[in-house]
């Protein structure tokens, strides 16, 4: 069960759709994306099914635990597996056999509401309690509205996520039935991430999460914060009070910007946050209400509630880096030979050897760092990229390749590293701010 992965079949899809909203953003002259914005959106995306991978475990037999020892109901998967209390002769003039499809249909739609359901629960709250919005903080980071802005997803959410799932366990849905649905509800969610749909038709939009509802949930104008978190479905946002219509166009982003297209530090930046205003708070319980308070909470002490400020498309300022055609193209060529090796990684994680698994997930993440940290010209990759070079090359002669091929390697990695080094003047010229001792000089 643990090898069916939709999400990684549907990754070509998903790039060849995002193929065609760049046609659509060609063909109509607007400029859905920006280069250094979607390499970001994509890299934490990267990184994310890499820790996926690493926490699967983790999550995966906690599921499975609570489904085999306190589950309620015996629950069927399929129709070749009869539980029973079904019928196994003809009832009511329905066969056996249609009653195990009903059955079993009735079920997995019933898992699908309930995931999305739960799914609301927890989406809700990570935008609500700090220490879970340090976690989902990173889909949001985004200033811009496209097809990659769905596949940017957070590397360390899954380790609180779980729990929300587990009285699915207790109902007894099967954990094949709940990570399917899990699967789809999170494939559904990809198309809804653009701007080249407007809306469709009220019955629709009334039932159903859609593009113009996605949309004001990544809004941080304050009429559009904390609204619309369903999945799948918009009923539960109408039922609970957190439904916003599209009205203005919307403004994109997290109210702090996160400044920054390094995927680590998207990844760590909330908690270094948090746990510097935790060091600031003069009182115990203003410490642990840093963790569990709504974002943005500060004591009185610290400046208070942090405000959420009117915006305005027409006058809100994105974060972008200028670099020279050179650099930018040596950045897409990291990126997309580490995106094209990390998926071919993912394609066949079961039959790779652990430890071989594990350096491509740590060349992996290595990769996508010094690559956020070349489109934001910070001068730390200076040291850190000749390092990375060197650390591929070594690894190709310790893997024991063809001699041919070890010394293929050693040749593009040293005219990579010249080409590099060719740029570093840029380096200078950028103002470099040191990301920590700001969060630090802000907290205090």
């Amino acid at each position: 069960m643990e090898k069916i992965n939709l999400i990684t079949i549907a990754i070509p899809f998903f790039f060849l759709l995002i193929g065609l909203e760049l046609a659509f953003s060609w063909y109509h002259k607007r400029k859905l994306y920006r280069l250094n914005d979607s390499i970001n959106d994509l890299s934490t995306g990267i990184s994310s099914q890499i820790f996926g991978i690493i926490f699967k475990t983790i999550t995966f037999f906690a599921y499975l635990w609570v489904y085999e020892n306190w589950r309620i109901f015996n629950l069927p998967s399929w129709p070749s597996e009869p539980v029973s209390w079904m019928p196994s002769s003809e009832v009511l003039g329905l066969s056996a056999s249609t009653w195990a499809w009903t059955i079993v249909i009735a079920v997995w739609i019933s898992c699908f509401v309930l995931y999305d359901l739960a799914y609301y629960w927890l989406h809700r709250l990570s935008h609500e309690v700090n220490f879970l919005w340090a976690g989902h903080v990173v889909h949001h980071q985004s200033e811009e509205y496209n097809l990659t802005v769905a596949l940017r997803q957070a590397s360390f959410h899954g380790l609180f996520t779980w729990i929300f799932y587990i009285p699915l366990a207790i109902l007894g849905f099967s954990p094949i039935v709940m990570v399917l649905n899990g699967q789809l509800n999170l494939i559904y969610q990809f198309w809804i991430h653009t701007k080249a749909i407007d809306k469709f038709p009220k019955w629709f939009e009334a039932i159903f999460n859609t593009p113009s509802h996605h949309r004001v949930h990544h809004g941080i104008n304050p009429k559009y914060i904390d609204r619309n978190h369903g999945g799948t479905l918009i009923v539960f946002d109408r039922w609970f009070g957190t439904f916003q219509a599209e009205e203005e166009t919307p403004v994109y982003g997290t109210v702090k910007p996160l400044r920054s297209f390094n995927p680590l530090w998207a990844n760590i930046h909330y908690w270094i946050e948090m746990w510097e205003q935790a060091k600031q708070s003069p009182r115990f319980i203003d410490k642990i209400k840093a963790f569990l308070a709504m974002p943005g909470w500060r004591p009185q002490e610290l400046g208070g509630q942090y405000p959420i400020p009117e915006v305005d498309e027409k006058t809100f300022k994105k974060y972008d880096v200028s670099l020279s055609k050179s650099l930018t193209a040596y950045a897409v060529t990291w990126f997309v030979l580490t995106l094209v090796g990390t998926f071919s990684m993912l394609v066949k994680v079961n039959s790779i050897p652990t430890g071989l698994l594990y350096l491509i997930f740590f060349f992996s993440i290595f990769s996508l760092t010094t690559v956020g940290g070349i489109l934001d010209l910070k001068r730390w990759t200076l040291y850190l990229e000749p390092i990375r070079i060197a650390f591929l090359v070594g690894t190709a002669f310790l893997l024991g390749v063809s001699s041919g091929t070890a010394f293929i390697a050693a040749g593009f990695g040293a005219l990579s590293l010249a080409w590099f080094l060719s740029q570093r003047h840029l380096f200078a010229e950028w103002k470099d701010i040191d990301p920590v001792k700001e969060i630090r000089s802000k907290a205090a």
